[in-house]
C-alpha cells in the first residue's frame, strides 16, 4: 500500500529521520513507520498533535489568515512537521534537531500527491 511506501521512503532519505505516521483526524492511523532501533509509541503522539493541528486550523480561520497546510514544531528531542494532505488525514514526520528540514519537507511535498490519490 502507498500509505506504508511513503512512511518508510521519508524516514529513510532524509538525514535525521526518525519516525512518520499518516494518520486520520480521529487519531486512526493508516501507517507508520520507525527508523531502525527507534522504540516509541507513535499513536498516542499522533493524536496529541492531532488535536494541536485541529486547534490551529481553527484560530487559523477564526482570524481570516486561512487554511494551515503546515506546522513545524522544535522540541528539544524533535523537530516535528505535520503537513495537512485532506481535511481528514495528515502526515506526521519526526525527525532530529539536525536533522535536514529542507530536505524532509520537499519530500512530504513531492510525495503528497501520490497520498491524495489514495484517499
Amino acid at each position: 500500500m502507498i500509505f506504508e511506501e511513503v512512511a518508510k521512503d521519508i524516514v529513510e532519505r532524509v538525514y535525521g529521520g526518525i519516525a512518520s505516521i499518516i494518520m486520520g483526524r480521529d487519531g486512526i492511523p493508516l501507517s507508520l513507520h520507525l527508523k531502525e532501533g527507534v522504540t516509541m509509541d507513535l499513536e498516542p503522539l499522533g493524536i496529541e498533535y492531532s488535536n494541536l493541528l485541529a486547534e490551529i486550523l481553527k484560530a487559523s480561520l477564526s482570524i481570516g489568515t486561512g487554511e494551515v497546510g503546515e506546522v513545524t514544531v522544535l522540541t528539544s528531542q524533535f523537530f516535528i512537521i505535520l503537513r495537512v494532505i485532506s481535511p481528514e488525514y495528515f502526515i506526521c514526520l519526526l525527525l532530529a534537531p539536525d536533522g535536514n528540514l529542507g530536505k524532509a519537507k520537499y519530500l512530504i511535498r513531492v510525495n503528497l500527491p501520490k497520498l491524495r490519490a489514495e484517499l
